[in-house]
Order: structure tokens, then sequence, then C-alpha cells
């Protein structure tokens, strides 16, 4: 799990009833301290960089769920090359995340921006809501704003 998408999962207390379907394996343990909250942890091949999981297993339990948010923390993205990834089962997950959510939110912070990685995971025109921070470049921001993604800039 990026450190966003933690992030997240550690201010979610003012949620009375909310499932959570997640590969991470750390974000799952967070959000378990809440006795309120639905917490669904995809099982799989453990990746040892990220305590998270990925594979065909994960991807087969993914293809149950129809959701209505998906947090999808980014390590790389451009407006040429969409968000990608170094890793290859990763970047699998993430388009079987993508195919099952309602809404896609995109996480990154600024210093992902103008960067490519390995593999390809989705353009950004399949992005509903981006939040980063205030780093990212004018040429983004416009980008964002005319292609009607939702832009939410957060102060780090």
């Amino acid at each position: 799990a990026t450190t966003s998408t933690m992030e997240i999962a550690k201010n979610l207390e003012g949620f009375n009833d909310l499932t959570v379907i997640t590969n991470a394996l750390d974000i799952a343990i967070t959000l378990n301290h809440y006795d309120r909250f639905s917490v669904i942890a995809l099982g799989g091949k453990m990746r040892s960089v990220s305590y998270s999981t990925v594979g065909m297993l994960a991807e087969s339990a993914l293809k149950n769920f129809y959701c209505d948010k998906l947090f999808l923390g980014v390590d790389s993205v451009s407006i040429k090359d969409g968000i990608s990834t170094p890793n290859l089962e990763e970047a699998s997950l993430n388009q079987a995340m993508i195919k099952s959510a309602k809404e896609v939110i995109a996480i990154f912070d600024s210093s992902k921006l103008g960067r490519r990685s390995f593999v390809h995971i989705t353009s950004l025109d399949k992005i509903d809501t981006i939040i980063t921070d205030s780093g990212i470049s004018a040429d983004f921001k416009d980008y964002v704003e005319a292609s009607g993604i939702k832009l939410h800039i957060v102060e780090v």
C-alpha cells in the first residue's frame, strides 16, 4: 500500500457502516480496529516490499464484488502515458479493481507526476477524481480540469 492510501485508512473514523476490500494487509489490519467496519482482505501471493497481495487468487476474489469507490495509490502518472507501475502483477490487479469500481480515485503526491513505469495500468480518462498535493504542474492541473476529472489538492 502506498503511504497515501494508508493516510486515507487512518482517517475513516467518521464513518459508521463501511465495507472495505483491500489487497494491502497493513491497511486491513489498521481498519480492523474499527468494529463497525467490515474488512475483506484479498488473498493471493504476498509482495514482500509492500505487504500487499497480488495474483490470480486476488483477482478472482475481486470479480465477485461491485464497489462504489476505488482509492488507487499510484506509482507513476503522466498525461501521455496515464497510470503505470513497475510490477506486472500489481498492474493486473489494479486493472481488475478499476473494472469493479463505480468511481476511481487516484491518489499520488506530485513527485509521481511525469513518470512512466514498466507496466501500463490505465489511461487518465478512466479516472474520475485525483487527490494530490499543490506541487503539480500548471499543465497537469489544466489538463485534468479540461478533461472533467475532479481535482482535490491537499496541503501537505
